[in-house]
């Protein structure tokens, strides 16, 4: 397995890539780049994919998701979460019906082993397998402004609208958000879509991403975050991860109090802060000049060469925040509005 992935990282290296701890960093680019980047070609490695098989895989991922299985189909992928039964995140998703009764859901790669784990005593009464297929699979982000247009000359057909899915020759492409495709491509096209990508598409680090992820709004369960947060603290429902007509799945009946009762006080908030150095994902965020602990941070990535961005769990309270202290340091912030109202769709 890990031979496996050092043959493509290695392709990457000779690609121009610099590698640090599992994650291609740069392709050169600096965060001062990051403004006049209009689409960049991003390796996606920390995700993996976790497969179900048989013929009830949809039936039983309906009493384990948030989002409503149904609506999967060859034009449509799905996000969506599963939860434990107090309703705490164990992982979120991408859901893709790749092939009649098999469902790949992309999520943060450590957490595939832990999501079969938790899902295998459920999955035992129903007729379908779960595996972790991460390694027969290479994801590929293409992010910014220009990567619709981009896309149009590699691809046959590019999604026009979110949740929207093309399957091609061992590849899925899917669009995740306004300027954000997520592509899913077998191993053995990998470096040939890769290269072909990187002729009209310029290829950069993982920060780029996070960016993009981050002024979408789009949040993601990771290691850091695990049975820590209900979906809506991630403003899963925003983005119809979360279905409330559904009926039943594990965790459903607090989450549906959550939404109902209004007693969510905490939610994920996009923060600019006047500092290069991006906070990592699990720090804690104090109010200031109280000193209270306030949230935590989700995601964060350098915007330019002087401000970062951090999607971040915050008390409501500090939605008009000016200042935070993160890293023990007062930091002055601006608390940017999101392109998506709160409302569940």
């Amino acid at each position: 397995m890990a031979d496996v992935m050092n043959n493509w990282q290695n392709f990457l290296i000779q690609e121009g890539a610099t590698i640090d701890e599992g994650l291609v960093t740069s392709f050169g680019e600096t965060p001062a780049d990051y403004p006049e980047l209009k689409a960049a070609l991003t390796d996606l490695s920390d995700l993996g994919v976790l497969a179900l098989e048989g013929v009830d895989t949809k039936q039983f991922l309906q009493g384990q998701s948030t989002s409503d299985t149904r609506l999967l189909n060859k034009d449509t992928f799905l996000p969506g979460a599963i939860c434990n039964p107090k309703g705490r995140m164990l992982t979120s998703y991408q859901a893709v019906e790749a092939a009649i009764d098999t469902i790949l859901l992309v999520m943060h790669r450590p957490l595939v082993e832990s999501s079969i784990s938790r899902l295998e005593k459920y999955a035992a009464f129903f007729k379908t397998t779960l595996s972790d297929a991460s390694e027969g699979y290479r994801l590929f982000g293409v992010s910014g402004p220009d990567s619709e247009s981009l896309l149009d000359q590699v691809f046959d057909a590019v999604p026009q609208a979110i949740t929207q899915l093309c399957i091609g020759e061992n590849y899925l492409l899917l669009r995740i958000s306004a300027q954000q495709f997520l592509l899913i491509v077998d191993k053995s096209g990998a470096e040939k879509y890769w290269l072909e990508l990187a002729t009209t598409i310029k290829p950069a680090g993982v920060g780029y991403w996070e960016l993009q992820s981050i002024r979408a709004g789009l949040a993601q369960v990771r290691s850091e975050a695990f049975e820590q947060f209900v979906p809506q603290m991630l403003n899963l429902q925003a983005i119809g991860a979360v279905s409330f007509k559904k009926g039943c799945y594990t965790g459903q009946e607090i989450v549906a109090r959550m939404q109902y009762l209004g007693k969510l006080k905490r939610r994920a908030y996009r923060v600019i802060i006047e500092n290069t150095t991006p906070p990592k994902r699990g720090t804690e965020v104090y109010s200031s000049p109280h000193n209270k602990l306030v949230g935590s941070v989700l995601s964060a990535a350098p915007a330019d060469e002087k401000n970062a961005e951090v999607l971040a769990i915050l008390h409501e309270e500090q939605a008009d925040a000016t200042s935070l202290i993160i890293n023990n340091q007062t930091t002055a912030v601006h608390i940017v509005d999101l392109p998506y109202t709160l409302a569940a769709e």
